[in-house]
């Protein structure tokens, strides 16, 4: 059976090429399309396409926020209508969300990039297989089981290459959806100053990320204020790394002192490595807009700033070995805050 995979920009290129290659492992007899190396050299590239949408029984069409607007994707899910019963067509989400589609993709039943969504999609898939090919449910789950990794794998790693395609439309400026993304960059560690966790970090997305990560390994450093909600902000932060010890630490710093160092939020993914990424959001109305620290001087000054405020608010020594700069050397009595 064909599958035709639909694809417009780099991005949604490659989510197209892992479904290429990752299909066939979890049902045999799929053939999946696509464009970019089906097409033996010497034919005509519109007769190919004609062809293989004729012989198609799944069209998949990748959606990315790069190119929800482009014109090709809404010609192409134009012919691939013409040609496939819409019920045995999906526009799969990668990286933007229902909201955003607009147009001839409205027409179709969405996929979103989840587990249980892309499982729901291979249970289509198999449907459309004659009876004599088709995988039972519960061999189909154990293939599906099997391989889910490999594809996962494959679309996290998309997600965390270098992009400069943002929700803003500027590849300099970011929204928290966009500035998350950028967390899977990580390596070792992530500190996020944060007047208020309430804001961005406590919501329900940011926090299943950060679990994802802190399962991963990797550690996250939160800088607050003091405050009457403390306690429970801190409680709060550090049940995200639950699953891994250590994963989490909350460094509370004297709120005036957090003023003087900090008026907004500061993410910064790796502080310790030579390129590090640093973001703040814009201290501005409306809110939830970041830009990028790009001069790593400047960043590695933000750095030492923030390493300085936690260590001199630090009370026990866990604080500095989790910055990366070793124990911490409690302050005199009459100095220490």
């Amino acid at each position: 059976m064909r599958v035709f995979l639909s694809w417009s920009g780099p991005i949604s290129r490659q989510v197209a090429t892992a479904l290429h290659d990752w299909i066939p492992l979890v049902i045999q007899d799929a053939r999946p399309f696509i464009s970019t190396g089906d097409i033996e050299k010497g034919k005509r590239w519109s007769d190919v396409i004609g062809d293989e949408l004729n012989k198609a029984s799944y069209g998949i069409i990748c959606v990315t926020k790069e190119n929800v607007d482009a014109p090709w994707l809404h010609f192409e899910a134009g012919a691939i209508s013409k040609a496939i019963d819409k019920s045995f067509v999906s526009p799969l989400l990668f990286d933007v969300q229902a909201s955003e589609v607009h147009g001839p993709l409205q027409q179709f039943q969405f996929t979103v990039c989840s587990e249980d969504d892309i499982w729901a999609l291979m249970r289509s898939i198999n449907s459309r297989l004659e009876p004599d090919e088709r995988l039972s449910d519960e061999v189909l789950r154990r293939e599906f089981d099997a391989w889910w990794k490999e594809l996962d794998g494959k679309l996290k790693a998309i997600l965390a290459a270098p992009s400069e395609t943002t929700h803003t439309k500027y590849p300099w400026l970011y929204t928290l959806e966009d500035l998350t993304h950028k967390l899977y960059k990580a390596k070792t560690c992530i500190w996020w100053i944060t007047p208020n966790a309430f804001d961005y970090v406590l919501t329900p997305e940011v926090k299943r990320q950060i679990r994802e990560l802190a399962a991963r390994g990797i550690r996250f450093t939160f800088m607050v204020p003091q405050s009457d909600w403390t306690d429970s902000v801190k409680h709060q932060l550090i049940s995200l790394g639950s699953t891994q010890a250590d994963s989490v630490l909350v460094v509370e710093i004297d709120t005036a002192d957090f003023r003087r160092a900090a008026v907004s939020d500061y993410v910064i993914v790796d502080p310790n490595a030579d390129n590090m990424d640093l973001f703040l959001e814009l201290p501005l109305q409306p809110r939830q807009f970041w830009i990028t620290v790009v001069n790593q001087e400047s960043a590695r000054g933000f750095v030492d700033r923030f390493h300085d405020m936690a260590e001199h608010a630090g009370t026990h020594p866990a604080t500095a070995t989790s910055l990366g700069r070793g124990p911490v050397t409690p302050a005199p009595a009459d100095t220490a805050r």
